[in-house]
């Protein structure tokens, strides 16, 4: 499902536009005139479907639109629209470089992770906010240089995020080399820089 937002990304885009409207006309059609095709073939002896996108539409703003589409808050609106609201969400992102940072959407409630490819070093940590988290300084990696992040559902308190950042500071460390020393796999060359592990 994923994979065909990315690909009809107008088409979803537009598709949530129809959905928030209260009187659900065809006006849309004549507002936002685009068409997109895709081709679905079914190959009975492999029970398997074949997608062919034969056409889509190109985003004005293909960079901004790229973002916003992998948002949390893209996700939560489709969702609310879905009636899955209610549901208990997280919203996994994937990596991305430092350089992205301040153009994230909805970056709220969050457990991040933190990677210095370089010095080969990892970091876990929780934010309200992720944008102004990550724009103050972290003494223990602060050459980081990509960046993912977890958004938790909004009734997730503070209190219990900051108990599953160390259930997670304390996970990483049973894998990588940690400040705590404590017995470790060795999984690879990065080493946790996070200075408070539980024990």
């Amino acid at each position: 499902m994923h994979e065909l937002k990315d690909t009809f990304l107008m088409s979803f885009m537009r598709d949530i536009e129809s959905r928030l409207r209260a009187d659900a006309s065809d006006s849309i059609e004549s507002e936002i005139p685009f068409w997109e095709f895709l081709d679905i073939e079914y190959d009975q002896l492999k029970r398997t479907f074949h997608f062919t996108a034969h056409y889509t539409q190109k985003p004005s703003f293909p960079e901004l639109f790229k973002r916003l589409i992998g948002s949390p808050m893209i996700h939560k609106i489709d969702d609310e629209l879905a009636d899955k609201d209610d549901e208990f969400r997280i919203y996994m992102q994937s990596w991305k470089p430092r350089k992205e940072l301040d153009s994230e959407f909805g970056a709220e409630n969050v457990l991040y992770t933190l990677l210095d490819t370089k010095n080969k070093l990892i970091y876990v940590g929780e934010a309200g906010r992720l944008v102004q988290r990550l724009n103050q300084t972290h003494q223990s990696i602060g050459d980081w240089d990509y960046y993912r992040y977890d958004k938790l559902p909004d009734e997730v308190l503070k209190a219990e995020r900051v108990w599953l950042e160390r259930m997670l500071i304390r996970n990483m460390a049973s894998l990588f080399i940690n400040k705590a020393n404590l017995e470790y796999f060795d999984t690879s060359q990065y080493k946790l820089t996070n200075d408070k592990v539980d024990t």
